[in-house]
């Protein structure tokens, strides 16, 4: 595997993509529980909104890739059902509603007088996400993101670019009507800049691969930034 992937310097483009996440995420991680939750909503409207664009690119995607031969196995992941795209909008409402995962206090101690030990849950910063065909997992991890208040790029697979695209316009159309800002979510569409992107430690705070355990190890093996396998 790791014979045919090539890992490139980040170009211009790029990296003012991930300069532009990464002051994002600074404003994002202090937006309060209340504008966090009001961008969900607006995220899960705008993919009501645009439901119809994103079925059709993805039955775009589908017969492309029906055509190439590819397995049924990695067909089957590709297929985003109404059914499927509609739940994955509700997904977005139920992170809503989740309890605030910014500011937890974990741990609470008294150590001495006047000194109190305090673990408190934080915002990681900018999540660098590679994953396989599934194109619902735009949704899931977008709204993931932006409920934690941190900033995401992101790169799904190539069989599924235009339903990828299709959601992340929609994702970035709704944040834009709200108080976060649109630069939060970054969307890649190629392997070279997915690739490159294992460079940018000075932008990205965690890379979290999703995929075999090849794949993996060979994002582990070939960046500076933590891994989350």
């Amino acid at each position: 595997m790791g014979s045919k992937i090539e890992i490139s310097i980040p170009n211009k483009e790029l990296k003012e993509k991930a300069s532009a996440v990464r002051q994002a995420s600074i404003r994002i991680c202090q937006a309060s529980n209340s504008k966090r939750k009001e961008a969900l909503n607006l995220m899960a409207d705008s993919l009501v909104t645009y439901s119809r664009e994103i079925l059709e690119a993805n039955h775009n995607d589908y017969v492309i890739s029906q055509e190439k031969g590819i397995s049924q196995a990695l067909l089957s992941r590709l297929k985003l059902s109404e059914e499927k795209f509609f739940q994955g909008i509700e997904g977005v409402r139920k992170v809503r509603d989740l309890p605030d995962p910014v500011g937890q206090v974990q741990i609470n101690k008294r150590l001495s007088e006047g000194l109190i030990l305090q673990r408190k849950t934080v915002p990681i910063g900018v999540l660098g996400v590679i994953f396989e065909s599934r194109p619902d997992a735009v949704i899931q991890i977008s709204s993931l993101a932006i409920r934690s208040g941190n900033a995401a790029i992101l790169k799904g697979g190539s069989e599924a670019n235009q339903t990828n695209k299709a959601i992340f316009n929609a994702l970035q159309y709704g944040l834009n009507k709200s108080s976060i800002d649109e630069n939060s979510l970054c969307l890649l569409t190629n392997r070279k800049d997915s690739m490159s992107m294992l460079l940018l430690e000075k932008d990205i705070n965690l890379i979290i691969p999703r995929g075999s355990n090849e794949f993996v190890k060979f994002i582990q093996s070939n960046t500076r930034i933590p891994v989350l396998g």
